[in-house]
């Protein structure tokens, strides 16, 4: 499986619509990071082959309403590939979205606006917000109530990843064994 960055720019020239705005719906993160998302998860894009294998993605906490999305995947030579960004979330009526924005020599200091939705509770679906039907709009006020008027339009949307948690190891869960403490010489 190809790394985030990799799929946005395959996904941009391989279907009628990208994900790239010029600016993040609310330019200061207010919004508390959802916890549920915090963790690692297996990821497979929406459109990946029998045999991709998956990437993880790591959500990190930063700060209350900050986090940290790390990508890897592995590439054609089988050697990681890796992307980060930086994510913060904004609510608009009916829902919060999250701005990402990545991070490193690779970025382009676009941003991506992210909706998903938990299919069960350890099932993370994650969808782009097409820029294409907003391509008039010119800042992030005017493209807040657009994306509020066409929230439930599927078509303002691409479905991006189904992520999976997965289970922690059975000795996880465990107690590290206990080391005696010394013994007091007398």
């Amino acid at each position: 499986m190809k790394t985030l960055r990799v799929v946005l720019v395959v996904a941009c020239l391989s279907l009628p619509a990208c994900y790239d705005f010029d600016f993040p719906l609310d330019p200061k993160p207010l919004v508390p990071v959802d916890a549920r998302l915090v963790g690692a998860w297996r990821c497979l894009g929406s459109e990946a082959a029998l045999d991709d294998a998956p990437g993880v993605l790591r959500i990190a906490l930063r700060t209350d309403t900050t986090s940290r999305w790390s990508f890897e995947s592995p590439s054609a030579d089988g050697t990681p590939e890796k992307s980060e960004y930086d994510v913060h979330g904004s609510t608009l009526r009916g829902g919060a979205f999250l701005n990402a924005v990545e991070l490193g020599a690779k970025a382009n200091g676009k941003w991506n606006f992210v909706r998903y939705s938990f299919l069960l509770p350890n099932v993370l679906r994650i969808q782009l917000v097409n820029d294409e039907p907003f391509a008039k709009l010119k800042d992030a006020a005017a493209l807040r109530r657009e994306i509020e008027r066409r929230r439930d339009d599927p078509t303002i949307y691409s479905d991006f990843m189904i992520c999976v948690r997965p289970k922690p190891p059975k000795d996880a869960s465990a107690a590290p064994p206990a080391t005696p403490s010394p013994t007091p010489k007398s």
